[in-house]
């Protein structure tokens, strides 16, 4: 008896210790399955601005996990110090292809400008300027004030938002002086423009002085004004209405040739008139006696 007890205790430790074995290999198995592969990835250890060039003090490298690695992304260093940043990277971001400008691309403000336009600078004072509110990537409108045309009137002033939309590309200071000699600050927008709006803006800013209207964050909105006069100032001043937009003429109508129209009929000739003669009640007669003529008035009505 004591000899079969045996054999049983032996078998079920024999079994409980395959079982431990299995369940010991199964979890490995998982956690060898669970674990991720990874690899380094170039990471910026500071804020990078946009057009900035980059240097090794501002990049670290870290070890991810492969399916957490953006596509592209660098793993070494080297192939990142050195070239210039297109965007703003922000601290930890993963460095890749899209954030940085092509290889031999040099710091500046070339990389702003979008394509087909041209960056072109404005100078103007700081009120014009709206007393330092204007930012990179801020949108404005530009309006020119200038004398009018008009030779009878000299002193009107005109001012019309011409350009609208524009994008700003860098705002600094420079110092310029006055009548005086003496220096002051002097605000200098760099504007992205087409060649035509280039060619305008430097007509402008060579016959009135330039004005920059700031734009809300996301305004699409267009211009419809028809421009302003010191005239309709001075009416308002006084408490008369300014003048109203100007109606753009509305194009005349073109003629179009059409069948000449009938001859009307000639008006058949008016019928004769025909005079009766006006019957006469008397008549006068000379009846000569020895010659000498005596007058004699008869009586012609006829009794009916």
């Amino acid at each position: 008896m004591g000899g079969r007890y045996k054999m049983v205790f032996w078998g079920a430790l024999l079994i409980a210790a395959a079982a431990t074995f299995g369940a010991y290999r199964l979890l490995d198995a998982k956690s060898n399955a669970a674990k991720a592969v990874t690899r380094p990835v170039v990471l910026a250890a500071a804020d990078i601005p946009e057009g900035t060039l980059i240097d090794r003090v501002a990049l670290t490298s870290a070890v991810w996990p492969v399916n957490m690695i953006p596509a592209g992304a660098y793993s070494s260093i080297d192939s990142v110090a050195g070239r210039v940043a297109r965007v703003n990277v922000f601290t930890g971001e993963a460095l890749v292809p899209g954030r940085l400008a092509p290889s031999g691309t040099g710091p500046g403000l070339e990389l702003k400008i979008p394509p087909g336009q041209r960056a072109m600078s404005v100078r103007i004072s700081d009120v014009a300027g709206i007393s330092g509110l204007l930012q990179p990537g801020s949108r404005v409108d530009v309006m020119v004030t200038i004398g009018s045309v008009d030779e009878e009137d000299e002193n009107r002033q005109v001012a019309k938002l011409f350009m609208e939309n524009m994008l700003i590309l860098s705002v600094g200071t420079e110092m310029q002086r006055d009548k005086a000699g003496q220096p002051k600050p002097a605000t200098a927008v760099t504007l992205a423009v087409t060649p035509e709006e280039a060619e305008r803006l430097a007509v402008a800013m060579n016959t009135g002085q330039i004005h920059l209207v700031l734009r809300g964050y996301g305004d699409p909105d267009s211009v419809r004004t028809a421009g302003a006069t010191s005239v309709d100032v001075l009416r308002q001043l006084q408490g008369g209405k300014p003048t109203p937009p100007r109606a753009r003429p509305t194009p005349a109508p073109v003629a179009r040739k059409s069948a000449p129209a009938p001859r009307p009929a000639a008006a058949p000739p008016p019928a004769p008139v025909v005079q009766r003669p006006v019957p006469v009640d008397s008549v006068v007669v000379n009846v000569y006696r020895a010659g000498k003529a005596t007058p004699q008035k008869f009586d012609t009505a006829t009794k009916r």
